[in-house]
Parts: structure tokens; C-alpha cells; sequence
């Protein structure tokens, strides 16, 4: 499996605009408006500053630290289920409806995520081995 690109990092955080307002301040990231939505929701508020993102959650019991996600292409996934499947390692899917992404965890339980934005093509592949 060929990684894309490193997607995004969870960041956990006590306050979400006051963070917002830091990132952008800092770093110069902005609010990534075609995914606030998510956030509308209850899901992490999404900022970026060219080809990096971050996705911004409320702390609530997390351990600071980060998950690590992979931008991949659909057919990865192909390769990506089997290979946890064979080595035992648990994971999960979830439907963010305009991306579709793997979660399971390293050794030393760091988060990883795996996700690909060719909603449709992942949707039927994750699907097939459900």
C-alpha cells in the first residue's frame, strides 16, 4: 500500500475558537468551510493551511496526543482490511459521508486513521468485506 499524504491530525483542545483563533494567529491556518458541517454536528471543527490540516476536537477524557491519518486512494483498502484481519488487529469503519476511513491502533496504542475521499469507490469496497 503507497501512502497519498498525511490527511490530517486530531488535536485535542479546552477551548475550540480560542484555539481556532491561535492556529490562525501562529501558523495561519483557516476554517475549512466545506467541512464545517462536521463540526455542526458535533464532530471536530476542520482548519487548514495549504495541504495541512488539522481537525480541531473538544477535550473531554483524551491524553494529549494526536491520531494519525493517511490520505489514500480507495483501492487501498483492498490491501489495507486483509492485512489487519491476518495480524489481529481491531479496527473500524466509519462513514463521514463525504469520506469513508479506517481506524485502528499502533503497538503502543497511537491512533491511526486511514481515509480516502473517493466516497463512492471506498464506500463499496469497505462495504464488500463487512
Amino acid at each position: 500500500m503507497k501512502i497519498a499524504e498525511i490527511d490530517h491530525i486530531h488535536v485535542y483542545v479546552e477551548d475550540i475558537e480560542q484555539a481556532e483563533q491561535w492556529y490562525k494567529e501562529i501558523l495561519g491556518f483557516s476554517r475549512d468551510s466545506s467541512l464545517y458541517f462536521w463540526f455542526e454536528q458535533g464532530g471536530p471543527l476542520v482548519i487548514r493551511n495549504n495541504g495541512a490540516a488539522l481537525s480541531l476536537f473538544l477535550r473531554k477524557s483524551q491524553h494529549p496526543g494526536h491520531t494519525m491519518a493517511f490520505g489514500v486512494g480507495a483501492p487501498s483498502f483492498i490491501e489495507l482490511i486483509p492485512i489487519l484481519k491476518d495480524n489481529k488487529i481491531p479496527f473500524t469503519v466509519s462513514d463521514h459521508d463525504v469520506s469513508m476511513s479506517v481506524y485502528f491502533s499502533d503497538l503502543s496504542n497511537n491512533k491511526i486513521e486511514v481515509t480516502s475521499y473517493d466516497y463512492m469507490h471506498a464506500k463499496q469496497i469497505l462495504e464488500s468485506f463487512a
